[in-house]
C-alpha cells in the first residue's frame, strides 16, 4: 500500500509546517476577504433593486394618475415604459397582471430597447416564496438581480438589475487576492527557508564536531580526543547550546576513558615487554641445567631422565613463547623495525625453500613475477610473516596438501600495492574461529592440529607485522581452498634484471 514518505530533514519539515500553516492562515483570510466582498457586492445590488424599483414604482403609480394607459402587447408602443427615470444600463423594468408579462424594457447607454419573450417568460418563472430579491439568470442578458411591488388590481412590477460589474468586480478582486496569498506564501517559504537555514547553522557545527570525533581512528594508539564544540553553540538558553554543552561533556568523558584505556595498555605492554625480557635468563638457566644434568644419564634413573627431556622441551617451547610476547609487544611499539628497500621475491622464495625442507610430505608451489617486486621493510620480520603463513598451512592440513605461494602488484584506492597469497588446498578453517583467527591466542580445533605446542600466536605476529609495514592482511576459507592475502605498499624499483639464479621458480614435493 502506498504511504507518503515525511520528509526526514529537520529544516524541510520545518519549511513544510511553516509555509503550511501559512498557507492556511492566508487562504483562510482571502476566503473570508472574498465572501466579505461578495456579501457586500450583494448588499450593493439589493440596494440598487430598491432603488430602481422604487422609481419605477413612483413613475407608473404617476402615469397611472394620469390616465396613461400601458400598451397591451410586446409589438404596442413602449412609450409609458420609456418615460420611466431613474434606471441604470442593464436594468430591466416590466410589469405583469395576474402573473402575465403585459410589458417590459431593458436600459442600455442608449435609447432603452423592448424585452425580448424570452426574458418575459422567465420573469413571469420567478417563484417569489424563496424570498425578495433573488438572483435570477435572463436570457441573453446574464446574471440579474430581480426585486417586485404589488399594486391594486393584480398589476405587479418588477425591476431586475444587471450583476455582470458586480461580477467581473468581484472576479478581478478574487484573482487579485489568489495572486497576493500565492505571492505571500513563496515570500514565506522563502524566508522560512533563509530563517530556518540561519537559525540551524550552529546545529550544524555541532553535528560536524560530531562528525569529526565519528571519524577518528579511536583504535590506534593515539586515543585523545581534543576536538570540543565552540563556546558560540554551547549556550545553556539555546536548546542547541544544550545540545551542545552535552556534546562536550560526552566527549571528555570518552577522552578521560580511552585515556585511561590507552594507559592501562600502555602499562601492560610495558609488562609484557619488561616480564619477557626477564623471563629470557632463567628460563635459559633452566635449560642450560637440565642439560647439563642430563650429561650423567647413564647414572639417572629412567624417570629422571624422561622429566630432564620434558624440562628441556618444555623450557625451549617456553623460551619460544616469550620470544613471540616480547616480539608482539615491540611491534606494537613501533620498535623491532630495520627498514630498507628489499626485493620481496628473494624473500618469499627463501621462505618457501626453508619450509619445504621441513615439510616433505606437503607440496609447496611459488608464482613469482619475472621482474624484482621491491617493497620497503624489515627483511627478518617479513620473512617471519612468511614462514609463519606457511607453518601455519602445514601443520594444520593432512599431507599432500598443495601450498601455493603468489607474488604480484596491483594498484588500490592509495597507490601501488604489492600482493602476497599464500594458499592452500587442505580441508579449511572452522567458520567459528575466522572471526578472531589474527587474535592472540586463537587455537585451530585439535583435530585439525598435526603438532602439540601451538601457542597461537603464529598469525598474531603476522598481523603485527603487517600493521608495522601499513600494509593490511585478511583471510578466506571453504572447504578445499583457504587464501591469506597480504598488501604492502610497493616502492619503485632501484635496480632492473631478472630474477637471481639462486632459487627455483617452483618448489616441488620433496621426499
Amino acid at each position: 500500500m502506498w504511504r507518503c514518505r515525511r520528509p526526514r530533514s529537520l529544516r524541510r519539515r520545518l519549511v513544510l509546517w511553516v509555509s503550511a500553516i501559512v498557507s492556511v492562515a492566508l487562504v483562510g483570510v482571502g476566503a473570508v476577504a472574498v465572501m466579505s466582498l461578495r456579501d457586500e457586492a450583494a448588499s450593493l445590488a439589493n440596494s440598487q433593486v430598491s432603488n430602481s424599483l422604487a422609481a419605477f414604482s413612483y413613475s407608473y403609480a404617476k402615469a397611472k394618475r394620469h390616465q396613461m394607459d400601458p400598451p397591451a402587447s410586446d409589438d404596442a408602443s413602449h412609450d409609458g415604459l420609456v418615460d420611466f427615470p431613474g434606471q441604470a444600463p442593464g436594468t430591466v423594468i416590466a410589469m405583469l397582471h395576474d402573473g402575465v408579462a403585459v410589458y417590459g424594457t431593458v436600459f442600455t447607454d442608449g435609447e432603452p430597447v423592448p424585452a425580448s419573450a424570452a426574458v418575459l417568460r422567465s420573469l413571469e418563472s420567478i417563484d417569489w416564496r424563496y424570498g425578495d430579491p433573488q438572483t435570477v439568470g435572463l436570457p441573453g442578458l446574464g446574471s440579474h438581480r430581480v426585486g417586485h411591488s404589488d399594486f391594486a388590481g393584480g398589476e405587479r412590477l418588477i425591476s431586475a438589475v444587471s450583476l455582470d460589474q458586480a461580477n467581473k468586480t468581484v472576479g478581478g478582486k478574487v484573482l487579485t487576492i489568489a495572486g497576493l496569498v500565492v505571492l505571500t506564501i513563496l515570500v514565506a517559504a522563502l524566508g522560512t527557508v533563509v530563517v530556518v537555514n540561519y537559525a540551524l547553522r550552529p546545529l550544524r557545527r555541532v553535528a560536524a564536531v560530531a562528525g569529526q570525533v565519528a571519524a577518528m581512528p579511536l583504535d590506534s594508539t593515539d586515543y585523545r580526543i581534543s576536538t570540543r564544540v565552540g563556546p558560540d553553540d554551547t549556550d545553556p538558553g539555546s536548546e542547541i547550546g544544550v545540545v551542545g554543552h552535552t556534546l562536550n561533556r560526552l566527549l571528555a568523558n570518552v577522552d578521560a576513558a580511552l585515556n585511561e584505556i590507552a594507559g592501562a595498555d600502555r602499562r601492560t605492554r610495558q609488562f609484557l615487554t619488561d616480564a619477557s625480557h626477564e623471563l629470557r635468563t632463567p628460563l635459559a638457566a633452566i635449560l642450560g641445567y637440565a642439560e647439563l644434568t642430563r650429561q650423567d644419564s647413564e647414572i639417572l634413573p629412567p624417570t629422571t631422565e624422561y622429566a630432564l627431556a620434558r624440562i628441556e622441551a618444555e623450557s625451549r617451547r617456553m623460551t619460544s613463547l616469550v620470544a613471540d610476547l616480547l616480539l608482539l609487544s615491540r611491534l606494537d611499539e613501533g620498535l623491532d623495525l630495520e627498514l630498507e628497500e628489499l626485493d620481496l621475491c628473494d624473500v618469499v622464495a627463501d621462505a618457501v625453500n626453508d619450509v619445504s625442507v621441513t615439510a616433505p610430505d606437503h607440496r609447496f608451489v611459488t608464482e613469482l613475477p619475472d621482474h624484482a617486486v621491491w617493497v620497503r621493510g624489515d627483511r627478518a620480520r617479513l620473512h617471519q610473516l612468511l614462514g609463519n603463513l606457511l607453518s601455519n598451512a602445514r601443520v594444520h592440513t593432512p599431507a599432500g596438501v598443495t601450498v601455493t605461494t603468489s607474488l604480484s602488484t596491483c594498484v588500490d584506492g592509495t597507490g601501488t600495492a604489492v600482493e602476497l597469497v599464500v594458499g592452500d588446498d587442505g580441508p579449511g578453517i572452522p567458520d567459528d574461529i575466522m572471526p578472531n583467527l589474527f587474535g592472540r591466542f586463537v587455537r585451530a580445533d585439535k583435530s585439525r592440529s598435526r603438532e602439540l605446542g601451538c601457542s597461537g600466536l603464529g598469525l598474531a605476529i603476522v598481523l603485527s607485522i603487517v600493521e608495522a609495514h601499513s600494509g593490511t592482511v585478511c583471510a578466506e576459507s571453504r572447504p578445499g581452498r583457504t587464501v591469506f592475502t597480504v598488501q604492502l605498499p610497493a616502492v619503485p624499483a632501484t635496480t632492473s634484471g631478472q630474477l637471481g639464479e639462486n632459487w627455483p621458480s617452483v618448489v616441488g614435493s620433496m621426499s
